[in-house]
């Protein structure tokens, strides 16, 4: 098994706390990997993005919600449910489609620091 070769201070010994079932899945993905244990579960923790916060789930949620209700406004229109949207409200619905869109990538690429303004 490998060992973390260049170590800018010293270790100390940790304690984890896992089944017996995720510990032997770690220990079999340390040896694929050719590294000890402990140097696996170091690189994977350090290699796993932060977590991401509730903002910016609750921000998708919200982005998608609005969405998903436009393009039902579009399908009730276009199923003929709802003669009282027209052409241009239809048109006007595709655009918040298209925004909703641009909204929800921004948020994504962004990290939850795209636009949040309400559509």
């Amino acid at each position: 098994m490998g060992h973390r070769r260049n170590r800018e201070s010293a270790t100390k010994p940790r304690r984890i706390h896992a089944t017996e079932m995720e510990w032997q899945i770690v220990r079999e993905r340390a040896e694929a990997a050719k590294l000890s244990m402990s140097a696996y579960l170091v690189e994977a923790a350090l290699a796993r993005p932060e977590h991401t916060s509730r903002h910016l789930d609750a921000d998708t949620i919200r982005l998608l919600t609005g969405y998903y209700q436009t393009l039902t406004e579009i399908s009730d229109s276009i199923a003929g449910r709802d003669a009282a949207l027209d052409h241009l409200q239809l048109a006007d619905a595709l655009d918040r489609v298209a925004a909703w869109l641009e909204d929800i990538a921004a948020a994504v690429a962004d990290g939850g620091a795209g636009r949040s303004g309400g559509r």
